[in-house]
């Protein structure tokens, strides 16, 4: 099941402005890639989602106790140049947390639209000494932290040439960034066992 497309940058729901191109289009931002979203239903749905992307579609791998894949949102049909996973589970001080984990060409505005950047990439954010370093897919991908409101954390870096986010809510969850992580790109694939769940409540930008 696909939601009604929205913009990648504030989560908007598009109209199309009549023309030859039909573009999408958000009061806000202009034209836009579309940004499609769908609870994560079955495996299959899933591989079909990643199938054709050409950019990574990261999980955690293994995934933390507890946690799961509940939703997932791409931007772009066919071929989405942006795609977000979005994964929920237990908080390190209890309750729940949600981890989003985007990765996008440049100039889409995803990852800056979760973390409530008003730029589409984030330039000057990604230099000097990272906050953090995970494994894409066996690569080192140092994370640079990236200001944002307090309800939330957000990092940034690359992987496969293209941006690698991370945000999570609330900001305490980003302490799976220091235990190791390693990420698998779905387009690879997508294991029978990997745990699904529902999604978590920041599938869209501006949740």
């Amino acid at each position: 099941m696909t939601l009604t497309p929205v913009c990648p940058r504030c989560g908007e729901i598009l109209v199309v402005r009549p023309g030859e191109t039909a573009e999408a289009w958000c009061h806000l931002h202009a034209a836009v890639t579309p940004l499609h979203h769908a609870p994560v239903l079955a495996h299959d749905a899933l591989a079909a989602v990643c199938a054709d992307s050409r950019v990574p579609a990261w999980v955690p791998d293994p995934m933390p106790p507890g946690w799961s894949v509940g939703g997932i949102a791409w931007g772009g049909e066919p071929g989405a140049r942006a795609i977000v996973v979005d994964c929920t589970g237990p908080g390190p001080l209890g309750g729940s947390a949600e981890l989003l984990i985007v990765a996008e060409e440049p100039g889409t505005g995803l990852g800056s639209g979760y973390a409530g950047l008003p730029w589409l990439d984030p330039g000057e954010l990604v230099g000097g000494s990272p906050a953090a370093v995970v494994r894409a897919a066996g690569q080192r991908a140092p994370m640079w932290d990236v200001p944002t409101s307090e309800d939330r954390a957000a990092f940034v870096g690359e992987a496969y040439g293209v941006w690698l986010w991370m945000i999570t809510w609330p900001a305490s969850a980003a302490w799976l960034l220091a235990e190791d992580l390693s990420l698998l790109d779905l387009r690879d694939r997508v294991y029978p066992d990997l745990p699904l769940g529902p999604p978590g409540d920041h599938l869209l930008p501006g949740a």
